[in-house]
């Protein structure tokens, strides 16, 4: 594939290196047309405006469900990892007694909706790994017969780690526990599918690795457990029937939409939309391959200066996510912005992450500047 035809799509890469796509993405120009289109049609509005505006929410839902192998009504939106992380802590049955596991280390996002439940008599028991790659046996030292749930990242933010979610899963499943995922640091660079990870819930922000804008995302929640979760938030939109306003019918939708209580964030789906059809344009499979042909460049190239790779580096535990040590972390990434590298200081190095558009030319410019 040639794939410095993508490059034009991201205007930021005549102005600088992009290589944050952990923390924040620039869109594409796809997106752009997007939403400046939406922006047009709702000052000019017409009627059938709305129309095409649902019609291209449903499209944005059932591309980020083909994504993670997901159904369509598995899906809702949601804001940012944080409120889909919450919706299912806040909507499960949880009783005085007992506790889930989550992992130290992990961002806050997959932290915090859980300590909440400390209020209603459920630990958070935390997680210490040996490394960045979580085993079943290191679970099991935790839970015990009032373990409802395990939440981990599919990749973790600070080493770039990919956990064995299908290895994990299987153990939860064996269990009757419950699996969590936080999945922004991993889908949309590299493949998961969640039926077969048996993967029970994943929330996933837009604006790293889909390369949408901040403020729009998706929550998945499986068929198999929709049941056991309640929504915390209700409205006109979260009911069977929802456009026969009257007489009340207060029947909660059998799926995922029922954790969308009113009207829909349709700049933030339509931009979404636009960003996951480029990346089913260009393939998962494909992008995953790239990422690994970046990374590997830039990890052969750092250690033929000296630097250690803190990142896993097994085929199956690599991410898009190369996190990097090479003297004063806090000089060399001065030295780095100076320079007009976008990177982050992570996991007590430097942490890089590029995506499918940039270039074996970048790569090498960051090592020579290293």
């Amino acid at each position: 594939m040639d794939w410095s035809r993508w490059r034009q799509e991201f205007p930021v890469s005549a102005e600088r290196i992009h290589f944050n796509h952990a923390g924040v993405s620039p869109v594409s120009l796809r997106v752009v047309e997007a939403t400046t289109r939406f922006i047009r049609d709702a000052a000019e509005f017409v009627p059938a405006t709305m129309r095409e505006w649902e019609w291209r929410g449903e499209e944005a839902r059932d591309a980020f469900a083909r994504l993670v192998g997901a159904q369509g009504d598995e899906i809702a939106f949601v804001k940012n990892t944080s409120e889909g992380l919450s919706l299912i802590a806040a909507g499960l049955d949880w009783r005085e007694g007992d506790n889930l596991i989550a992992v130290e280390g992990e961002y806050p996002s997959n932290v915090y909706p859980w300590w909440s439940l400390r209020r209603r008599g459920v630990e958070t028991r935390m997680l210490q790994p040996r490394r960045p790659l979580i085993t079943a046996d290191e679970l099991g030292r935790l839970a015990d017969g009032r373990t409802r749930l395990v939440a981990l990242s599919f990749v973790d933010w600070s080493s770039g780690a990919r956990q064995d979610l299908t290895a994990i899963g299987a153990w939860c499943r064996e269990r009757g526990i419950l699996l969590c995922v936080d999945g922004i640091q991993g889908v949309g660079a590299v493949r998961l599918d969640v039926e077969a990870a048996g993967i029970d819930f994943l929330a996933v922000g837009g604006h790293k690795w889909l390369l949408a804008p901040e403020g729009v995302g998706c929550l998945y929640v499986s068929r198999r457990v929709i049941d056991r979760v309640e929504s915390v938030l209700h409205g006109w939109k979260s009911v069977s029937n929802a456009d026969t306003y009257l007489p009340y019918h207060f029947e909660p939708r059998p799926d995922a939409g029922k954790f969308e209580p009113g009207s829909p964030p349709t700049l933030g789906t339509v931009a979404l939309g636009a960003a996951l059809a480029l990346l089913h344009e260009i393939g998962p499979a494909e992008i995953e391959a790239r990422l690994l042909q970046l990374t590997d460049r830039l990890a052969e190239g750092l250690r033929r200066k000296g630097a250690e790779i803190v990142s896993p580096w097994q085929p199956e535990e690599r991410s898009g996510i190369v996190v990097f040590r090479h003297g004063d972390e806090h000089k060399l990434y001065q030295q780095l912005t100076r320079a007009n590298f976008v990177v982050r200081i992570r996991g007590g190095g430097i942490r890089v992450a590029p995506h499918f558009y940039n270039s074996e030319d970048e790569i090498d410019r960051l090592i020579a500047a290293v």
